[in-house]
C-alpha cells in the first residue's frame, strides 16, 4: 500500500451516471487507458494525494479542514483502485511505462490511430476525401514549378473534417515545388512532455503505407545534444499531429522517396521568458542547435514542417462567454499579428506577440512555430490561409492556418 500517494498529471471533467453528477479522471498520455470514475467526495480528497502526506495525516486534514469523517479502510480502498488504473505515480506505474516504451520501440512502428475516425481507413477512400479536401481548398495541385523547395512549412493540426481545405494550401505548394529528402515534422505534445522535445525512432503507418523514419538523422541528432530527447516515446502513440501530416504528405509526394524525423514539442512563452525555467530554457537552446548542427551536416535537402493550430476561444477551453463575429474579429487580429512573425522568419517576434498578451486566446501550435523558426534559414514567408472551425454544440472555436518560408 502507497504510503504518501501521488496523483498523476490526468485531466479531470464532470460526467452525468445513474448516481448523479460525478467526475471522471483520464490519462492524457494514454498510458493509463481506462477512466476512473470517483464522487465529488473522492475529488475532495485527492487534493492531499500530491506524494507529501501519508493517510493518517490526509484523514486529519479531512476532517479538520472539511469536516468529514472518511474511514481509513475507504482512503485505502481508493489508493488501491487508482494504483490499479496506473493514476499514481509509483513504481508499480514506473515499470509498466518502462515495459510500454520498450515495447513500442521494439514494434518498430507508430500504427495509425486516426484512421476510420477522424479520416477513412480505407485507402481509396482517404485518397478521394485528401482530392476533395483541395478541389474545395486550394485546388488540385499541378506540376513542379519554379518555386524552390520550402525551408519551412506551416500546417494545421485541426481535425480534418473540420480544417482539411486548410491543410490543402501548404500541401500544393509542397506539391508543386521540387521534393525535400527530409522532413522534420514538429507537432505540439498535447499531453506535455517532462523533457520539452520527444523525438520518436521508429518508422509510422498510414492507410497510405509506411512512413520511414531517418534513424541516421535522430542518431546525429543525439549525439549533438546533451539531453535525452528521445525516450519519452509514448505520447506519440495517441497524439494526433503528426499523423495528420503524414496522410497528406503521402498524397503530395506519392512516388518520390523521402524519409521523417517526427518530433513533439510542449512549452510555452513562460518556460523562454522566466528565469525559474533556466534547466528547460538550455533544454530547448540544446535540442535547437543540435538540430541545426544535423540539418547542416545532412547531404540531402530539408524541410521542417510545424504542425500548428492557433487560438483557442469559448466554454470549452475556459471563457465564459460564447465566440461572437466581434470577438472572433480580436482573436484573428491577435492571430495575424503574431503570424506576421512567420513572414520576417522572426522567432524572438514570435515570442513578443504572443507574451504581449499573455497568450490570451491559448495558441496551441507556440512550441513548434517557435522551434521552426529558430531552427530554419529563411528570407520570407507568407501566410498561404487561415480559417477557423467551431469544436462543440457550445460553439467554441479553434483558429489555424497553413504557411510556407523560404
Amino acid at each position: 500500500m502507497e504510503t504518501n500517494p501521488r496523483l498523476r498529471n490526468v485531466d479531470a471533467f464532470p460526467v452525468e451516471t445513474e448516481d448523479g453528477r460525478m467526475i471522471a479522471l483520464r490519462d492524457p498520455a494514454g498510458i493509463a487507458t481506462e477512466t476512473v470514475v470517483l464522487s465529488n467526495a473522492a475529488v475532495y480528497v485527492l487534493q492531499y494525494f500530491n506524494g507529501e502526506h501519508d493517510i493518517d495525516t490526509i484523514l486529519q486534514f479531512l476532517q479538520q479542514n472539511a469536516h468529514l469523517n472518511v474511514q481509513k479502510s475507504e482512503i485505502e480502498q481508493l489508493i488501491a483502485q487508482l494504483d490499479e488504473k496506473l493514476f499514481l505515480e509509483n513504481d508499480h506505474f514506473s515499470a509498466v511505462r518502462k515495459k510500454m516504451e520498450q515495447d513500442f520501440l521494439a514494434s518498430g512502428i507508430r500504427p495509425a490511430r486516426y484512421a476510420g475516425a477522424s479520416y477513412p481507413k480505407d485507402e481509396k477512400e482517404l485518397r478521394a476525401t485528401l482530392q476533395e479536401f483541395y478541389t474545395e481548398g486550394a485546388g488540385l495541385p499541378g506540376a513542379v514549378n519554379g518555386r524552390p523547395t520550402p525551408a519551412g512549412l506551416i500546417a494545421p493540426h485541426i481535425d480534418l473534417r473540420i480544417g482539411g481545405t486548410t491543410y490543402s494550401h501548404a500541401y500544393k505548394i509542397l506539391a508543386e515545388s521540387p521534393a525535400a529528402d527530409l522532413y522534420i515534422i514538429i507537432g505540439t505534445g498535447h499531453s506535455g512532455l517532462q523533457n520539452i522535445y520527444s523525438v520518436l525512432p521508429i518508422d509510422f503507418e498510414t492507410p497510405l503505407g509506411r512512413v520511414e523514419s531517418d534513424k541516421t538523422f535522430i542518431q546525429n541528432v543525439a549525439k549533438n545534444t546533451n539531453h535525452d530527447f528521445f525516450s519519452e516515446v509514448l505520447p506519440h502513440k495517441t497524439e494526433h499531429t503528426i499523423e495528420f501530416q503524414l496522410i497528406f504528405l503521402q498524397q503530395a509526394l506519392a512516388g518520390k522517396s523521402f524519409k521523417i524525423v517526427p518530433v513533439l514539442a510542449s512549452f510555452g512563452f513562460q518556460v523562454l521568458e522566466n528565469p525559474l525555467f533556466e534547466a528547460e530554457q538550455e533544454m530547448i537552446a540544446d535540442f535547437i542547435r543540435a538540430l541545426k548542427t544535423t540539418i547542416a551536416a545532412y547531404k540531402g535537402k530539408v524541410t521542417v514542417l510545424a504542425s500548428v493550430d492557433l487560438a483557442h476561444v469559448g466554454p470549452r477551453y475556459g471563457d465564459d462567454i460564447i465566440p461572437d463575429e466581434k470577438f472572433l474579429a480580436q482573436v484573428k487580429s491577435a492571430d495575424m499579428s503574431a503570424l506576421e512573425n512567420v513572414k520576417t522568419a522572426d522567432a524572438t517576434g514570435w515570442v513578443n506577440s504572443i507574451a504581449r498578451i499573455e497568450d490570451k486566446y491559448r495558441i496551441c501550435g507556440f512550441a513548434p512555430v517557435y522551434t521552426l523558426l529558430q531552427t530554419i534559414h529563411a528570407g520570407e514567408g507568407k501566410i498561404l490561409r487561415y480559417d477557423n472551425g467551431i469544436m462543440d454544440d457550445k460553439q467554441s472555436v479553434v483558429s489555424f492556418c497553413s504557411a510556407v518560408l523560404y
